[in-house]
């Protein structure tokens, strides 16, 4: 009986280690299966000078976090100017100095990149919603490494759905992020917030969920929060006045 008992143990023995590697090759499995989600934070102020109603002149400074939010990603200087061609016809310059932390491989810290953009938007007023279609091309370079020349090519749509007596009027969007030069990189960004005019200034809260077509795996929550001052000549104050009486 002690013989069978123990041949029976090493049996049972054998099964439970041969189930233990089978479960754990499963979680392992599982495990580098599962979507890698990061969460990520911008922030950004912003002044803005309208000396005439067609032009409007902007300085920004934004400031990123990555990682879920422990690690800065990058210091941004922007500015920019907008033209508005016609009613609803809007022309946008923008140049941007990064300056990006790269924490990832043998050579880390932070690099300096300058980035263009030129863009157009045209807007629909379906009252009570508007609809915004924007094309834009931008081009990013390292200030620091030769070769390093990146172009995309962006399209996005939105909408914005105006509520009677309700300052925060909800905001959809998504954009498609097409990198034309060097390796693929399709990111799709799908957002939603509002915004609220308070006596010249606004203060927008956006949440975007980012995709990269090539890495389906990778999957990004960003946060937004944007403040802008607007500042208008004295003409044009002038004129508003005019217009009332």
């Amino acid at each position: 009986m002690n013989l069978k008992l123990f041949k029976f143990t090493c049996f049972i023995i054998k099964i439970l280690n041969k189930s233990a590697y089978l479960i754990l090759f499963f979680y392992s499995s599982f495990a580098l299966s599962q979507d890698l989600n990061e969460s990520r934070f911008w922030s950004s102020v912003s002044y803005i000078y309208q000396p005439k109603e067609e032009v409007s002149f902007s300085i920004s400074q934004l400031y990123r976090l990555k990682e879920d939010l422990n690690v800065v990603d990058s210091y941004i200087t922007e500015i920019s100017t907008d033209y508005n061609i016609s009613k609803n016809l809007n022309f946008e310059i923008e140049l941007r100095y990064y300056s990006k932390n790269d924490n990832k491989g043998k050579a880390q810290g932070f690099e300096n990149l300058w980035r263009y953009r030129v863009a157009v938007e045209k807007e629909l007023n379906l009252k009570p919603i508007k609809v915004f279609i924007r094309l834009a091309f931008q081009k990013r370079t390292s200030l620091d490494k030769q070769n390093d020349l990146k172009e995309y090519l962006r399209i996005r749509s939105a909408f914005e759905y105006s509520i009677k007596k309700w300052d925060w009027d909800p905001y959809f969007s998504v954009e498609f992020i097409e990198k034309t030069s060097g390796d693929n990189l399709q990111k799709i960004r799908y957002g939603f917030g509002s915004s609220n005019k308070v006596k010249g200034s606004k203060w927008t809260v956006r949440y975007f969920y980012q995709i990269d077509r090539f890495k389906p795996k990778q999957k990004y929550h960003i946060f937004m929060l944007k403040y802008r001052y607007k500042q208008k000549a004295e003409s044009l104050k002038k004129e508003k006045i005019k217009l009332k009486t």
